[in-house]
């Protein structure tokens, strides 16, 4: 099954790696030039797109033609955001900007980032990112994987035809939720949550296959959510992290003196991806007004409508540490610890 999968993988980027459209960047680089093509589901209009165009920037500068990142966004090379870790440890692609909280069937730890409303702050979820990446470093490598750097989304809050204040509104609502933690989450709290990629939104939307999705605001502005809903009701449900990650020999391929200069590039990285999400969230608010959307914001919304989620939600984290062990365990005291 794992030699089907990888000759899958490999036919699947021979056959699209060369499309050209939106988010391909290419550069001409010296013949000897290293060079990591890195697949992305979203678009370079995304954060995890910018992000990527930002690190590839910062390599170009420092490393000069030693090594080449390419940029792949929009699927281009032909991945879901969940195959793009298949198809690194395969090298079928060099590296990619993956949703880490699609691979909790990898190892139930990547799930951490979206466990409902542990961190509520960006400066909480870059705390519980910087204490959890030891742990989740090991487990790529384990895949033969280097991780890399981490971006989060914004703030996750619910675009719906109507504000999400009461727990009546959630009540068999058909609600687009993005991993196993937010469709436990708001199944317990009675939606029919539905898991769909980012790329299907679309035609679900149209069709009338969901009647909300569970996602940041600055989500309104990518699928042009005002012509299928009217309201964001922002509840600081989670800020679940991608993270770009390359096969190791790729990695190993680098001097030590070049690995080092990645290294703090990466650190960088981290700091330039939060600052982006900060000041995403004020823009996203703004283009949704603009639009004619109704913002509702989290002081809005009843302490008893937020009560009634955090009971759904306690179970799922609940869950998550007897899956994850003295590793989750260990992690969210310690986050709890740091921000106390």
């Amino acid at each position: 099954m794992k030699q089907d999968r990888r000759t899958f993988l490999k036919t699947t980027l021979m056959t699209t790696g060369a499309v050209m459209g939106g988010g391909l960047h290419k550069f001409a680089f010296a013949a000897d030039t290293i060079r990591w093509d890195m697949a992305d589901e979203y678009t370079e209009a995304n954060l995890s797109g910018k992000a990527a165009i930002n690190f590839a920037k910062l390599v170009s500068e420092r490393l000069g033609d030693r090594l080449a990142v390419q940029y792949h966004g929009g699927g281009t090379l032909g991945y879901k955001s969940a195959e793009q870790f298949d198809a690194v440890e395969d090298r079928a692609v060099q590296s990619a900007v993956t949703v880490l909280t699609q691979l909790g069937g990898v190892d139930p730890l990547f799930e951490l980032s979206s466990l409902p409303f542990v961190a509520q702050t960006p400066d909480e979820a870059l705390l519980l990112w910087q204490i959890a990446k030891p742990e989740y470093a090991k487990v790529f490598a384990d895949y033969d994987q280097v991780l890399l750097w981490a971006v989060p989304s914004p703030p996750s809050g619910i675009h719906a035809k109507m504000p999400i204040t009461s727990p009546d509104a959630l009540k068999g609502l058909r609600i687009r939720s993005y991993d196993a933690n937010s469709t436990r989450t708001l199944a317990a709290a009675g939606a029919a949550p539905l898991q769909i990629a980012w790329s299907d939104l679309t035609p679900q939307l149209s069709t009338g296959g969901i009647d909300a999705l569970l996602t940041s605001g600055e989500s309104a502005e990518k699928l042009t959510l005002w012509d299928y809903v009217s309201d964001f009701t922002e509840l600081n449900y989670a800020m679940a992290l991608s993270v770009a990650h390359v096969h190791k020999d790729d990695y190993d391929a680098l001097s030590d003196e070049d690995r080092a200069a990645l290294e703090q590039i990466c650190a960088e990285c981290d700091k330039y991806n939060w600052d982006l999400m900060r000041a995403s969230i004020d823009r996203a608010y703004e283009v949704m007004d603009d639009n004619g959307m109704t913002v509702t914001h989290a002081d809005a919304v009843p302490q008893d409508m937020f009560d009634f989620l955090q009971q759904a939600a306690d179970p799922v984290v609940q869950n998550w540490v007897e899956a994850t062990g003295d590793r989750g365990q260990a992690i969210l005291d310690a986050f709890r610890s740091a921000k106390s």
